[in-house]
């Protein structure tokens, strides 16, 4: 296991949101500045327009950063790959110009040509690293092909922020993608795209799933690293918090959080919170605690130690703001899942499944909606279902009891316990387990349109999720431990005569 940090911070070449985008340039600097001064390696994400700004280039080979893309879609590289410009201004956040998903499949191997053509004339090779709040499969599984990466960036999970959607994959640290869905890890070596692809802004894991919650329709709030969030990665105290917690020693492969921000933001915005983050850093890694690397180097090491996505996990033993919650994430290539520890009550928040058959909704088509989501398939999920006073997940029908603790046992395997209740998260299987007599677990869920439940049959749930394009999508879950039935309330699991529930998380797709 590994506690890693990388320090990306990714640079525009405009900024139409401002009367005057002069402040980009020296915005970059001094992050560089800032990490020449602390002796960290950092990677640098250029934006097409930066990127044929010739000072940025310059400046990232003065300081020695690792120089990347970042691949957003702007005027400049659409004009490079002569393709018509249908944005506003020469940057537009716009869902339906701003991505490789708005494009059709043709269209984005020639901006993709573009932009990495661009990028050897300028320094003399291609680029090693790249990154984009959202990526689509296929134009990744291209560039894999045809140019190779040693790592891939994109935004942490989040709903609806900035118009982006990017829902359910593995929370923290890196995986292989799906050659059909970028957001999901592939199950299969023969279906997996060979570039590990790790998750951005450090968010928390403990409040950022829940802001906006009951309204899942309205824009997500964040709660995260960024050194410009005031309530998260700009408060010195909430830092402190962040990085004991995240480096505890409880990830299963490695424990990651990517520090920086991009320009857009301007220095007076970044430098209260990144410089007081960077000197925090610094302390942990003279202290052998965390290991800073350029995005590429944590890719290759990535790729030599891992064929598949490993199994991993995020332990959080408190929370920031002394409310007593607690929290374990799981994921493996078959599935994710949250167990949250709140108010003297544990229970699964979410619980996401994976398969290589799932194609994201931009693989073949462009995306033609202001919304842009990406999806996992949803068993349970407590951000998406509540509503109407119900908090959504899959709640043990147990004693209530003010004890909760997260440990990892060996390979592949964590676990919460709640009283006398056990949660066992392994690579294809999730496991609770009671004495209690006629132990339970009961689904909760509001009365929302995303529901996926349609049968419950004995030892099988039978669902459907549809995303932002009404494109339907059948999967199950099974059990091989405990018996599903259907309720008043809704739906139960009740445990098998030694007081264990177990869901089979790896059923032939």
């Amino acid at each position: 296991m590994r506690n890693i940090a990388n320090i990306i911070n990714f640079a525009r070449g405009c900024e139409p949101r401002s009367d005057d985008d002069s402040f980009l340039l020296p915005t970059l600097q001094k992050e560089l500045e800032l990490c020449r001064r602390y002796g960290f390696p950092n990677t640098a994400l250029l934006q097409f327009d930066a990127l044929v700004t010739p000072a940025y280039p310059a400046l990232v080979k003065e300081y020695g950063a690792e120089p990347g893309l970042w691949l957003e879609v702007v005027r400049p590289l659409c004009s490079a790959a002569g393709i018509p410009w249908r944005g506003r201004y020469d940057w537009d956040w716009d869902i339906r110009v701003n991505f490789l998903s708005a494009y059709p499949p043709e269209q984005r191997r020639k901006l993709i040509d573009a932009a990495f053509g661009t990028f050897r004339d300028l320094f003399g090779a291609y680029p090693r690293v790249a990154g984009c709040w959202s990526v689509d499969a296929d134009s990744l599984a291209y560039i894999e092909n045809t140019y190779g990466l040693d790592a891939f960036c994109i935004c942490k999970d989040q709903y609806g922020t900035d118009g982006i959607t990017v829902w359910g994959g593995y929370y923290t640290g890196g995986y292989y993608p799906s050659r059909r869905n970028a957001v999901l890890p592939a199950r299969e070596r023969e279906n997996q795209i060979g570039i590990p692809v790790f998750r951005m802004l450090g968010p928390d894991p403990i409040t950022q799933y829940d802001l906006g919650l009951g309204s899942p329709e309205e824009r997500q709030s964040v709660c995260s690293l960024e050194p410009v969030c005031k309530d998260g990665g700009g408060d010195p105290d909430w830092v402190d918090w962040f990085l004991r917690e995240n480096y505890n020693g409880k990830a299963l492969s490695h424990a990651y959080a990517q520090f920086g921000q991009e320009n857009s933001f301007g220095w007076e915005q970044i430098s209260p919170g990144l410089p007081m983050q960077l000197q925090k850093l610094r302390a942990l890694a003279d202290a052998g605690k965390v290991c800073v690397q350029t995005l590429g180097e944590t890719g290759r090491w990535y790729k030599q130690t891992y064929a598949l996505s490993p199994c991993n996990s995020c332990c959080f033993d408190s929370d920031s703001d002394g409310r007593g919650r607690k929290t374990l994430w799981y994921y493996s290539r078959y599935y994710r899942v949250n167990v949250l520890f709140e108010n003297n009550r544990a229970w699964i928040r979410d619980l996401q499944l994976y398969t290589d058959a799932y194609a994201e909704p931009y693989l073949a088509a462009n995306n033609t909606d202001t919304r842009c989501g990406t999806f996992a398939l949803p068993v349970t999920d407590g951000f998406r279902f509540s509503s109407g006073g119900v908090r959504a997940g899959i709640y043990p029908e147990a004693p209530g009891c003010a004890d909760f603790r997260t440990l990892v046992s060996g390979p592949g395997r964590a676990a919460a316990v709640w009283g006398d209740v056990t949660f066992t998260a392994e690579e294809t299987r999730l496991s609770v387990a009671s004495p209690a007599p006629g132990f339970r677990l009961r689904f909760r869920y509001g009365d929302v349109p995303a529901l996926p439940y349609r049968e419950v049959t004995g030892t099988t749930l039978f669902l459907t999720f549809r995303d932002f394009t009404g494109a339907a999508f059948d999967y199950e879950l099974r059990l091989s431990a405990g018996a599903f039935v259907k309720t008043e309330q809704g739906i139960d699991v009740l445990a098998d005569k030694n007081g264990r529930i177990t869901f089979d998380l790896a059923p032939a797709d």
